[in-house]
């Protein structure tokens, strides 16, 4: 009986996948040796060929050649824990990550955020799209995905308190009384830089932080539910937690997209609460722009 039942197993199993994998994770990334290279170079080849199951989200070859990547060669812990950045513990397979918001915990015992944006069908991983899914191994599954993976270093606020690109930001926030707000969610912040408030001028500015009140709506404006990277951006409206006014998308060609007409300097700033994404223009609500004109 037991025979019986391994056998149907088995059957059931190759109806639906093909064949039974017989190589391991290292196996099925054989033929990317920059990332195998970085396996063996980190001590973990072994523990990534016979132990398991685990899933890897294998970023190409390569996006490995980066300064920040490459700087981990001479650091072995930090390289392995870069590596074990996108290894998680289980068999995930490509319809299991379906779930928005889906927390992973990796084998750096960090967190991965996991999302899924139903009118495009793509899943992402920090940020990364999953382009290759379930390639399956002896000892797990491989998703290859678009770029590596970098665990945030803080909330949507430590990011903007942090950067020399969002002081202006920094400020605005505070003054509107957002900034325990920026540690909740998950969020995305549209974040303006410092050159975008330059833009709407000093003036309206000083007379913004003036105006607590007004300059909360006008940065709620900024902010949406969810953690929406730009891999999950389509053309549309958007709502935000302004409530009255929505954001519209418009996305181009080669994945460039416009938010309000304002374009997105550097995208996909992951946080522990959500994404940023800097942009060039202070976004105003339709709503209010009689009023802020005004003042």
């Amino acid at each position: 009986m037991a025979t019986f039942s391994v056998l149907l197993v088995t059957v059931l199993f190759t109806s639906v996948y093909g064949a039974l994998p017989t190589q391991s994770i290292l196996g099925i990334i054989g033929r990317q040796t920059v990332l195998t290279n970085l396996f063996e170079t980190a001590g973990l080849d072994a523990t990534i060929n016979t132990g398991g199951p685990f899933t890897l989200f294998a970023p190409p070859d390569y996006s490995l050649y980066s300064k920040t990547v490459s700087a981990l060669n001479n650091d072995t812990q930090a390289l392995g824990n870069f590596l074990k950045n996108h290894v998680v513990s289980g068999k995930y397979m490509i319809d299991d990550l379906k779930v928005n918001e889906m927390m992973l915990e990796n084998l750096a015992g960090g967190k991965i955020r996991v999302n899924y944006y139903l009118f495009n069908d793509v899943i992402t991983v920090e940020g990364s799209q999953i382009v290759r899914p379930d390639q399956l191994a002896s000892n797990g599954v491989v998703h290859g995905i678009s770029r590596p993976i970098f665990l945030p270093n803080g909330t949507i606020f430590d990011i903007i308190s942090t950067s020399t690109n969002f002081t202006s930001l920094k400020t605005a926030v505070e003054t509107a009384g957002l900034s325990n707000f920026l540690t909740e969610g998950p969020y995305t912040l549209m974040a303006p830089s410092n050159d975008a408030f330059n833009t709407l001028g000093s003036g309206t500015v000083q007379k913004l932080l003036a105006r607590p009140d007004l300059l909360k709506q006008v940065l709620m404006y900024h902010v949406l539910h969810g953690s929406l990277y730009t891999a999950g951006m389509h053309s549309g409206s958007f709502h935000t937690l302004e409530e009255v006014d929505r954001e519209k998308f418009s996305q181009f060609f080669m994945g460039s997209v416009l938010v309000d007409g304002s374009h997105i300097l550097m995208r996909d700033i992951s946080a522990t609460n959500g994404v940023v994404h800097m942009i060039d223009h202070v976004l105003i609500p339709s709503s209010l722009k009689i009023e802020i004109n005004a003042l």
